[in-house]
């Protein structure tokens, strides 16, 4: 156990009791190399020996190129000078990271610390036996992440694999929706629409939004709603469908009525032109998003990372007369729900088998994860890249500057942002209300929260960070049918969804079940059905969920 300096001591104690309460405590800086210290060097006259070790990074390429790379950047050379360890990052393609990293483990140079959002991932590697057990490493080498897990047991009893051991480094989120669901309502006010409450009324004001002119500028170049992006995924739980098992009248099932319906609406949408015909071109959703900066789109499914002060005010200027405003799901005829939340608590990092160093990986933790430090790589240096706001906040100075050098969201991943106590809602403290804009902004945001952090509309069901891992050969059963049948990239769905009356959604269900069945799908249906019977009391649950994001609340005053 490393042993602090008095000041060092003093220090900590402030960033503790910080986290304690909750209220707005300012961090000190550390953003100045003449005044950083290293919180694990010891009082001796001979400083010990620098670990080093090997951090995985998404690699988004988003680091403008005059800023460098993930090998030497900015917030590289700054982690390295004021952090406990050496650090060395291996970049990894953000939407291609699992092949990527298995190559990795392949050739036996995977990184030390891997960070990866995906539970499948980490569940496949766990069951290879890739993975090291943390318990030991956080008791022996701990302070920060230590107290966090005292303080939060779900992180602990998350991270905890079948075998009883501790495998899995999580973080704290702000319950805050992820995925929303906007509707131009100037749009409807000149058409004398009202905000949908049904899907088939959400048909309607689609169609009318294509076919009526709703811009005004007489021609037919609007689109009603988008596809592209999340829309596949916002759509489906309109439905009730988020992954392949739900809950559902006290047991566990593979959801196959609520995919196909989602389908068969989604297809109604295409074939009768209503969003735009090249939605499967557009990878990551950003003509949608251009489509709906622009003026072309009513009914825009998106997630949380477009609303920016940047993305609206392009918006305005586009639109100056644009009223835009969230919308609950419509509901169908499965019940009323909510697009996807931030979950509470969620598992991102996982720990090398072969790691050499597990001290330094664990100071390397313990660092990143204090809030001074999660708090400077969120918000950038004070006085360059965000000031104290008449909130108690820090806000950006320049926007524009911030998002030419503020990539640092892949770095901060272990970030637990309910830690930061009031300042953590970024999307409602960085706005401004005396700009009208911003004010709108912050009414937008203001009432999806309102809308969708609602149990009497709850998400359709957890991810799959709160399922169980499948043993090996269940896991290859979901390997070898995923192209098939996942939920939003599926072949087997996109086919439908474009393939006119030639292949229905009721076929190409048939066609996803028959895969599933010949593969042995239902060894996998069953063993989930078989844990929910006997975990359903003591497991995480949807009404925890809703608990927690009530509770949280107070953390967050």
């Amino acid at each position: 156990m490393f042993m602090l300096r008095k000041d060092q001591q003093k220090a900590l104690l402030s960033t503790l009791v910080c986290v304690a309460v909750l209220a707005g405590c300012s961090t000190p800086k550390v953003d100045d190399p003449g005044t950083s210290s290293n919180p694990n060097a010891t009082p001796a006259t001979e400083p010990t020996k620098r670990g080093a070790i090997n951090v995985s990074v998404y690699d988004r390429g988003n680091i403008p190129p005059e800023e460098g790379n993930w090998d030497k950047n900015r917030w590289v050379e700054w982690i390295n000078k004021n952090g406990p360890v050496d650090v060395k990052y291996t970049p990894v393609p953000r939407w291609e990271s699992f092949p990527k990293f298995n190559a990795l483990f392949a050739s036996g140079s995977a990184p030390d610390l891997i960070l990866e959002y995906d539970a499948n991932y980490r569940n496949s590697w766990y069951s290879q036996k890739l993975l090291m057990p943390i318990d030991e490493m956080v008791e022996k080498y701990s302070t920060t992440y230590k107290q966090i897990l005292e303080k939060y047991p779900l992180l602990r009893k998350i991270g905890t694999k079948e075998d009883g051991k501790f495998y899995e480094i999580g973080r704290l989120n702000v319950v805050a929706p992820h995925h929303r669901l906007l509707i131009r309502e100037d749009w409807l006010q000149k058409l004398n629409l009202q905000v949908p409450t049904t899907t088939e009324e959400l048909y309607n004001v689609a169609n009318a939004f294509v076919n009526q002119d709703p811009d005004g500028n007489g021609k037919k170049d609007t689109f009603g709603i988008n596809l592209s992006g999340v829309g596949f995924s916002v759509i489906s739980h309109i439905f009730g469908r988020s992954i392949d098992w739900a809950e559902q009248n006290g047991t566990f099932v593979h959801d196959w009525d609520r995919l196909q319906a989602s389908v068969e609406f989604q297809k109604r949408l295409f074939d009768n032109g209503l969003v735009d015909k090249d939605f499967l071109t557009d990878k990551n959703g950003q003509k949608g998003i251009q489509d709906f900066m622009n003026g072309k789109l009513g009914i825009f499914a998106i997630d949380s990372a477009w609303f920016t002060i940047s993305n609206y005010e392009t918006l305005k200027k586009n639109n100056p007369t644009a009223k835009v405003i969230p919308m609950a799901l419509p509901k169908s005829q499965f019940g009323q729900f909510s697009p996807i939340i931030s979950t509470p608590v969620q598992m991102v990092g996982v720990v090398n088998a072969k790691a050499k160093d597990p001290k330094a990986i664990m100071q390397y933790i313990d660092w990143m994860v204090a809030p001074e430090h999660a708090n400077l790589l969120k918000n950038g240096i004070e006085g360059t890249h965000s000031q104290m706001g008449s909130n108690g906040c820090l806000q950006p100075i320049d926007t524009e500057k911030n998002k030419k050098e503020l990539y640092t969201d892949d770095l901060n991943m272990m970030r637990s942002d309910l830690l930061l106590g009031k300042c953590a809602e970024v999307y409602l403290v960085n706005l401004r209300p005396e700009v009208p804009t911003q004010k709108e902004l912050l009414d937008i945001n203001l009432k999806s929260k309102e809308i969708y952090i609602n149990k009497d509309r709850p998400i359709p069901s957890l991810g799959y960070d709160f399922l169980p891992v499948l043993p090996d050969d269940l896991q290859a059963i979901v390997k070898s049918t995923s192209k098939s049948n996942n939920i939003d990239k599926g072949d087997i769905w996109l086919k439908a969804l474009v393939g006119g009356t030639g292949y229905t959604a009721q076929q190409a269900v048939k066609d996803a079940k028959d895969i599933w069945e010949k593969a042995g799908g239902k060894q996998v249906d069953d063993y989930y059905a078989k844990w929910y019977e006997n975990n359903k009391t003591k497991a995480f649950s949807i009404d925890d969920l809703y608990k927690f994001a009530e509770q949280s609340q107070n953390e967050l005053k």
